[in-house]
Order: C-alpha cells, then sequence, then structure tokens
C-alpha cells in the first residue's frame, strides 16, 4: 500500500515496479472489479498495480482474502486515497499490507544517487556523508528549498510553481476534503482547511500548541482538531513528536510541527526568494522544513526503524531541532542557516552527548549552508546540508 500527499508521484513510481495495471478510477476497468473482485485480481501478470482503489473498496476485500488463502509476497501494489485512516473498522489491511509511505523528492533524488542505502543504513560508515563539489551557497539553499519536492512543482519556474500551489491547496481543501467527508457523513468549510493549513505553514518548524494553531486560524479548538486530522491524513503536514528518556526530566511534550513540503509552506506563508533573503525567521523556518523534508525521507527508507522526535526542555535552556532514534541509539540533528557554526552552535547536542551513555548517543550534526566539514567535538560534526545528497 504505497501511500503519500497528492501529486507526490505514488502512481508513476508504482508502475515501474508494477508488471500489469487496473485503473479503477476508469469506468471500463472498474466495472470488472465491481463485477467480480476476486477474479479481476486473480490473472495478473504480477505485481499487479491497483491504482486509485477508493473508486472500486470492493478490491481491497478481494486482495485480503488473495493473501489469506496463500501465494508469494508482493503480488499487489495498491495506491489511492488514504481516507481508510479516517474510516476506523471498515479496512482489511491490517496485518496483511506494507505501508510504505512515498514523501516529496529529496535533495538525493534530484541531485545525487538515489539508490544508494539510506543515510540511517550507513551511518556507522565513512560513507555517511560527502560534500559535493558544487554545493550550494545560503542562496542556493532558498532557491531549493523554495521549489521543494513536487515533481510538477520542482520541473516549474517561480510563476508556474506558485500557480500549482494556488490549485494544488484549491484541489485538496475542495476535493479532497470532500471525499474524506463523503465517507464520515460530514460536510466542513473549504475555506476554514485552507486557512488552518495556512496558519500550519507560518508554524512550520516550530514547537506550537494546539491552542495556538488553533488561535492562528481564528478556529474553536475543536474544529481545528478536525483539520488537523485531515491534513495529517492527506500528509500534508506532520507533527514530530518530543522526545521522552528516562534520563532526562522536564521535556515538554509538545510536538514539532512541519508542512511536509517546504516549498508549499513557502508559498502558503506567502515567503518568496526577496523574502527569504531579507527575512531571518522566515529563512530559517524555509531551511528547518526542507532540512526535515530530507531526514523524514531517509528514515522512511531505512532497512532498520528509525523514529524522528524533537526536544525542548520546559524552560527552553536546551532545545534540538530533531532525534532519530536508530533502534537503541540516538543521534542529534540541529540545523542553521549560517555557514560556518561554532561549539556554541553546538551546544545543546553536547549537553544530550553528556546525559547519555556513551553507547547510546550515536552521534551529532549541525547541517548549515556552508561547504566544508569539520568535526566540532567528539562525536559531533559540522556538515554541508549538500551532504545529504553528496
Amino acid at each position: 500500500m504505497v501511500t503519500g500527499p497528492r501529486a507526490v508521484g505514488k502512481t508513476t513510481t508504482s508502475r515501474r515496479r508494477a508488471a500489469s495495471v487496473l485503473r479503477l478510477d476508469r469506468p471500463a476497468e472498474r466495472g470488472i472489479v465491481l463485477d467480480d473482485p476476486d477474479a479481476a485480481i486473480s490473472v495478473g501478470p504480477f505485481p499487479l498495480l491497483l491504482d486509485e482503489w477508493q473508486h472500486a473498496p470492493e478490491v481491497l476485500g478481494a486482495v485480503k482474502r488473495a493473501v489469506d488463502a496463500g501465494g508469494p509476497a508482493g503480488r499487489f501494489i495498491i495506491t489511492g486515497s488514504s481516507r481508510n485512516d479516517l474510516i476506523a473498522g471498515s479496512w482489511p489491511g491490517t496485518g496483511r499490507f506494507l505501508d510504505i509511505q512515498l514523501w516529496p523528492l529529496t535533495g538525493r533524488e534530484r541531485f545525487g544517487d538515489a539508490a544508494a542505502p539510506s543515510l540511517f543504513d550507513r551511518w556507522d560508515t565513512p560513507a555517511r556523508f560527502a560534500v559535493p563539489k558544487d554545493a550550494p551557497d545560503i542562496l542556493g539553499y532558498v532557491q531549493i528549498a523554495l521549489a521543494g519536492g513536487f515533481p510538477a512543482a520542482v520541473s516549474a519556474d517561480a510563476d508556474g510553481r506558485a500557480r500549482w500551489m494556488r490549485s494544488y491547496v484549491r484541489v485538496a481543501s475542495t476535493r479532497d476534503l470532500g471525499e474524506l467527508d463523503s465517507g464520515l457523513g460530514r460536510r466542513r468549510s473549504p475555506e476554514r482547511m485552507r486557512r488552518y493549513l495556512q496558519a500550519c505553514a507560518l508554524h512550520s518548524a516550530g514547537v506550537v500548541a494546539d491552542s495556538s494553531l488553533a488561535e492562528s486560524a481564528r478556529l474553536d479548538r475543536k474544529t481545528a482538531a478536525g483539520y488537523h486530522e485531515v491534513l495529517n491524513v492527506l500528509r500534508l503536514i506532520v507533527d514530530t513528536p518530543a522526545w521522552r528518556s528516562n534520563r532526562l526530566k522536564r521535556l515538554v511534550a509538545t510536538p514539532k510541527r512541519y508542512l511536509t513540503d517546504a516549498g508549499l509552506a513557502a508559498w502558503l506563508g506567502g515567503v518568496d526568494f526577496d523574502t527569504a533573503r531579507h527575512n531571518t525567521d522566515a529563512r530559517a523556518r524555509l531551511i528547518d522544513t526542507y532540512v526535515a523534508a530530507q531526514l523524514r525521507a531517509e528514515a522512511e527508507a531505512a532497512s532498520r526503524p528509525v523514529q524522528l522526535h524533537h526536544l525542548r526542555t520546559h524552560r527552553g535552556e536546551h532545545e534540538i531541532d530533531l532525534i532519530a532514534e536508530i533502534g537503541f541509539r540516538v543521534a542529534a540533528f540541529e540545523v542553521k542557516t549560517g555557514s560556518a557554526p561554532t561549539r556554541r552552535d553546538a551546544r545543546h547536542i553536547i549537553w544530550l552527548r553528556d546525559q547519555l551513555p556513551p553507547e547510546q548517543f550515536a552521534g551529532g550534526v549541525i547541517f548549515h549552508t556552508g561547504r566544508h566539514r569539520r568535526q566540532i567535538e567528539e562525536s559531533i560534526e559540522a556538515v554541508p546540508i549538500s551532504a545529504l545528497w553528496g
């Protein structure tokens, strides 16, 4: 089951790996599934891609029965709506489907080797990072982050990208919201959803309480919570949970909020190239959102479980942008828009390293916009963002 935001490339990617396809958004192909779903998926050739499954939900029951009857794994690839996340009790895939989360294109897919192992699979090797010879400067990173990772937006110029983003948000807040609401017997406001999505964009890369997001969107908390759930299902926002440890006390529990895509966050927040050049806060949020998207995709691609968190103490004495749990071990990441981070920039990671047993601390990285990789402290280094795809 391949899930992910609209227009991220689920069907395109899946077709490359399928031997045959049933397009269930086409009436002729949907008809055979509606007539006899078990027979429709029995012929193959396999792997068989069942695209846009929500147009014939009966196909999921047929897949369940085929899986339960035995046979080799990997016979079916399924793409389509994520609405099953909201419709409890009617989802037959539990324990039978492997969920593959597809995120927007990363820098590694655009500029590097997309087939290389995940960063977290090569974490303990010399190949963990390699800085490319043509590493961008700060303005180059701004341009890359503004483009985001939706394939259609990446390939467009600035004006075309803005038009694409406008259309994308319109479809998400009307068609996608309507599809989700129809399954739940609800009818919600597209305008309110757009307001809430914009509030999330303005606070992307921030540790923000639910009440603050609701207030920013001019909604009551209950209404805001409903739109938050929808945007999570549509994979347009990501709540990165706070990290917890028995060794550390007084840590906040509020999640760190991100838009899935830096380019979409920038468009919704009214951040263009000139704004990012002159506004320190906008530039920092843009770059932080972009780097988080890279690490999110690396974690999804890893062969072992990797969970991303953030860390902040109650009084704000210490905060770390992202923490990766790689099994028992913990790696820490900070994102800086400067080009030459110092030991002071690493002070929170140094603090964390000193609180944990040596065998648990897997290392710390300060991602920056410069062009040189260097050691700051034992097991803590400064690394150009471009080393994520070098």
